[in-house]
């Protein structure tokens, strides 16, 4: 009867221990995966690619190029403003699309992301 107790206790110990090493390595998983999602960010051209733009989905600005021979004058600035919002809108987008694969799209880190780009619309 001791015999059957302990092997019992055993195999309860081995449930637990592969339980703890499988919850090691999903938060290892999620560790890589959030890492992944701090370095997105996106590129989006203006329609008449006068101007590119790269943004990170927390919303930093790390790259502007106005093409050569782009005119300017007045209108430039609010081509590179629009173009600014949609690569910050593309960027959360892929953010959002990737910590739904990570976390589930009802997370409300996805929710998050969603909402900021529906409000922008």
């Amino acid at each position: 009867m001791i015999d059957d107790i302990d092997t019992r206790v055993e195999a309860v110990l081995a449930r637990l221990d592969a339980q703890v090493a499988a919850a090691r390595d999903a938060r290892v998983g999620l560790d890589d995966g959030l890492r992944e999602l701090r370095t997105i960010s996106v590129t989006s051209r203006s329609p008449r690619n006068e101007c590119e733009v790269t943004a990170t989905a927390e919303g930093a600005i790390t790259r502007v190029r106005i093409a050569p021979g782009a005119d300017l004058g007045p209108g430039l600035d609010t081509v590179l403003t629009r173009t600014i919002a949609t690569a910050q809108a593309a960027a959360r987008e892929a953010a959002a699309d990737r910590a739904a694969v990570l976390l589930g799209e009802t997370a409300p880190l996805v929710s998050e992301l969603r909402t900021s780009r529906a409000t922008e619309r």
